[in-house]
């Protein structure tokens, strides 16, 4: 796959999904952005974040995405290494948890960095679920 510079345009967003289920194509897009030659931009992928949450809840480690997404030809060869070890009865719950993630959810430490990484919730406190703070960020950062 190519690396892609998220520098310049959002990832994918929050609610796109692959094999139904949401947020996996916005993670490949952070992959590819860190790959050599990509450029992550404003964006983090980290341990703590939506995209290792939403592998733990699938089964599938983070690590392992990423040597996918990195060794992979297109999106199609993705798609099938997810499809080998996504188990479809668990998609409807994932996206529901993924879903109804919000802020408050969070300590105050990790709240204070979300609002230091989204600076659209400085004009925006309504938002609180992650994916509607993802949509606004990204809308707002490219317009």
């Amino acid at each position: 796959m190519e690396p892609l510079d998220l520098s310049t345009r959002p990832p994918r967003g929050p609610r796109e999904a692959m094999l139904g289920l949401t947020f996996m194509p916005r993670t490949i897009d952070k992959i590819r952005a860190e790959m050599p030659g990509g450029n992550i931009g404003p964006y983090l992928n980290e341990s703590r974040g939506i995209s290792a949450f939403m592998c733990r809840r699938i089964g599938v480690d983070m690590e392992d995405l990423r040597a996918a997404v990195i060794a992979a030809k297109d999106e199609a060869e993705v798609e099938t290494w997810v499809r080998e070890r996504l188990d479809p009865a668990g998609v409807e719950e994932t996206n529901r948890k993924l879903e109804s993630l919000t802020l408050e959810r969070l300590s105050p430490e990790d709240q204070e960095m979300v609002r230091h990484h989204h600076p659209v919730l400085a004009t925006r406190p309504d938002l609180v679920r992650f994916y509607d703070i993802f949509e606004a960020d990204d809308a707002v950062t490219y317009t």
